[in-house]
């Protein structure tokens, strides 16, 4: 009996020491350039400091550099030091390595922020006490090191649009497009409409075309061989357009979406079978 009790916690310590790994392995690579802005908690859609972020993470320590400018055209280097937990940072401005600031004292600021995992956001505040929040998120960029404000601002008003919808951070739906996987809407036998089992699938498409405006998506409808060449092309793009009206009647613009039909002429099971001919009547994705 006690060996028996001892055999099921060392199982389930190696569940959970398995489960840490998972959890540390699914973390996203910190070390890099990020950047952001700072804003009220309010629905206010002005930035009022600007973010720019170079840091490395070594075994939990962070080390790097930090460049903030305010609506002023005040621009202020700093080298930072951190540490990081999990997804908990914590940043300190060390020592300043230039400033234009008019004042005397620039200060030197503490950051507590923590990774939104489903957003892929640095979310938090300044000081522990301000009521202004800051919003980075991870970007390839050349730091700047000259104390000359940016004259390119036109990502800040882009990325704090974006985050008051709701999207992801840049990156995060990149990863998400990149993971995604088609799989077909298979029809009913000489039917065009969309069973209601696929209506998930077709949210979470929409969803993703949602998230990147340069992106469209195209739509493939298909038959099996049943019927003539003619009958089935228009069934076809039949097929492909009821899927056409459930992403516009659902928010998404015409102009995102191409349309082709192939009729019976490309096949992925054979005809031979009628579950061949069921894996034929479907539509196709690609995103273009």
């Amino acid at each position: 009996m006690v060996m028996q009790e001892k055999m099921q916690i060392i199982i389930i310590q190696m569940c959970l020491f398995t489960m840490c790994l998972h959890s540390l392995n699914a973390q996203p690579k910190f070390s890099g350039t990020w950047k952001g802005f700072e804003i009220s908690d309010t629905i206010s859609t002005e930035s009022e400091e600007i973010y720019f972020l170079d840091f490395i993470i070594i075994n939990g320590l962070l080390e790097g550099k930090m460049r903030v400018e305010n609506n002023h055209k005040e621009v202020k280097i700093t080298q930072i030091k951190g540490t990081k937990h999990y997804i908990d940072f914590q940043i300190n401005e060390k020592r300043i390595s230039r400033s234009t600031s008019k004042q005397k004292q620039t200060g030197l600021n503490h950051y507590y922020l923590k990774y939104n995992l489903d957003r892929g956001y640095l979310e938090g505040y300044k000081n522990d006490s301000s009521n202004k929040k800051i919003i980075l998120y991870k970007s390839k960029f050349d730091f700047n090191s000259k104390p000359k404000p940016s004259k390119n601002r036109n990502w800040v008003n882009t990325i704090l649009s974006e985050y008051r919808n709701g999207l992801s951070s840049p990156e995060k739906r990149l990863e998400e497009l990149k993971n995604f996987s088609f799989e077909p809407i298979y029809f009913d036998y000489d039917k065009s409409n969309v069973r209601e089992e696929y209506y998930e699938q077709l949210k979470e498409i929409k969803k993703i075309i949602l998230s990147h405006s340069d992106l469209r998506i195209l739509v493939i409808g298909h038959t099996d061989s049943d019927g003539s060449n003619k009958y089935n092309e228009s069934l076809s793009k039949r097929r492909a357009e009821s899927i056409i009206r459930f992403f516009t009647s659902r928010g998404l613009r015409k102009d995102r979406i191409v349309i082709d039909f192939k009729g019976e002429t490309v096949p992925i099971q054979s005809n031979e079978t009628s579950e061949g001919k069921s894996m034929n009547r479907r539509v196709d994705f690609k995103f273009i």
